[in-house]
């Protein structure tokens, strides 16, 4: 069965959840405005310096009032907010008239697209050296609805690294199948990226993961989860990390698993896809937590795709995307580059643990220098990462500092795109990685897509 729109069962429960959100807006926006004067970022020079000053001086205690005054409507709030949590469905999904369902023969071409955009209240974004969350939302809305609304009518402005699987790419691919975002924690960032996308993904996933109480701690964020879909879902399950610590405990990060309906062979056989997306835990330290999260992730995975299996199905894909924060070159990071995934899922950027493939770039830029003019522009950014002795500067080097691996320099790789390959699956093969500049300014991170093939002319049913 097709997903509902509302994550509550009746029409009241969703009018209460929109009420608690309103009467919890001031509070929110009070200690947002309290962290964005008392924490600068490296924009703005001198007189971003000033500003900051004035901010500390008057800003501070007046939203500290503000607040404060704010707290009996916040709790009243809380009271609603709280255990409407307990019984939401763990995402909300946004729905317009698909089309009519398609035949498909062949190899098909499938993108994905994978981005951390840092989307925090924006006193939060200030502590990654970012500010301005909703102007921030409002451009990336605009560039990445520009990119899927051009289909194949403007070339991709691209420059291939000397590994030819490998691209920088200006822009985003144009028609992306799937877009998979991290870190859109900012309801009102997420409504301008829905709104913009809706026109050309009739299908996106947003709201996911829950807040409030859980277990023996507080969920403030939910998981900043956001898929943009060209094809219709037809189940998806969130499955919530249980070992958080520290600040990640407080967001509800886990794995949102999805179904999708990709066409009908000729002879009326379902093709179908599973698309995995996920953040991991994100202190540099704590590697055997993210171990644990990885195997959680391979249980459930096999978990969803066992209990939503139809007999005579195709799977055309098996994709898992998102942040997993570490890279394949960093010493420290050699727990997890040994990790099992590995073994079921390809990761087309890695030669082996520890080595990535020549042409592979790390996407994680050094926060403290991205107003530097060597990558504040999609042109600049794309010219800095071509350049080995520039990538240096400006990507985060790999952990410990003095330590590139035993292959080229990548820099820190967090961000990931990984298929499978299976007797089980259509076969796959993978016709381009790009790293995208257009965001530069805009986010901490490089996006990623993958472009995948998946011969459709196989007919062996599953």
């Amino acid at each position: 069965m097709p997903l509902s729109e509302s994550p509550f069962s009746c029409c009241l429960l969703d009018g209460l959840f929109w009420l608690s959100c309103v009467v919890l807006f001031p509070s929110y926006w009070f200690i947002d405005r309290l962290l964005t004067c008392a924490v600068g970022t490296g924009a703005g020079g001198s007189g971003g310096a000033a500003w900051r000053v004035l901010g500390l001086v008057l800003g501070v205690p007046l939203f500290l009032l503000l607040f404060v005054l704010s707290l009996p409507l916040c709790l009243l709030g809380l009271l609603l907010w709280v255990p409407l949590h307990q019984v939401r469905r763990p995402f909300s999904y946004q729905s317009h008239v698909d089309p009519a369902d398609r035949t498909l023969s062949g190899e098909r071409s499938f993108i994905f697209i994978s981005a951390n955009l840092c989307l925090l209240p924006d006193g939060l974004a200030r502590f990654s050296n970012l500010r301005h969350t909703q102007r921030r939302a409002r451009a990336i809305a605009r560039l990445l609805c520009a990119a899927q609304s051009s289909q194949d009518v403007l070339p991709m402005m691209q420059e291939k690294t000397p590994a030819g699987l490998f691209q920088v790419s200006l822009d985003f691919p144009p028609a992306a199948d799937f877009i998979c975002l991290q870190e859109v924690f900012d309801g009102r960032a997420s409504r301008q990226l829905r709104r913009c996308l809706g026109a050309s993904y009739p299908h996106i996933l947003y709201d996911v993961g829950p807040s409030g109480p859980r277990g023996c701690g507080f969920k403030f964020f939910n998981s900043g989860l956001f898929l943009a879909s060209r094809h219709l879902p037809l189940c998806a399950k969130y499955y919530i990390y249980p070992n958080a610590r520290g600040e990640d405990a407080l967001a509800s990060k886990g794995l949102l698993c999805v179904k999708v309906h990709l066409g009908t062979t000729e002879q009326k056989q379902s093709i179908v896809g599973y698309l995995n997306c996920t953040h991991l835990h994100a202190p540099e330290s704590d590697g055997a937590i993210r171990c644990d999260q990885m195997s959680l992730i391979l249980q459930w995975v096999g978990d969803f795709q066992a209990e939503n299996a139809q007999d005579g199905e195709l799977v055309a894909f098996d994709v898992l995307c998102g942040d997993l924060n570490f890279d394949n070159c960093s010493s420290d990071d050699c727990l997890e580059q040994k990790h099992k995934i590995f073994s079921m899922y390809s990761d087309p950027c890695r030669d082996r643990a520890g080595r990535d493939r020549p042409g592979a770039l790390g996407t994680l830029l050094r926060q403290e220098l991205l107003y530097h003019e060597a990558v504040n522009t999609p042109a600049r950014l794309k010219s800095t990462l071509l350049s080995e002795s520039e990538r240096r500067l400006y990507v985060a080097p790999p952990l410990p500092q003095d330590d590139g691996g035993d292959g080229p320099w990548t820099g820190r790789r967090i961000d990931y795109i990984l298929y499978r390959e299976a007797d089980t699956l259509l076969p796959v093969a993978v016709d381009k990685v790009q790293f995208i500049t257009r965001l530069a300014g805009l986010s901490d991170h490089v996006p990623v897509a993958l472009h995948l093939s998946s011969s459709l002319s196989e007919t062996t049913a599953l």
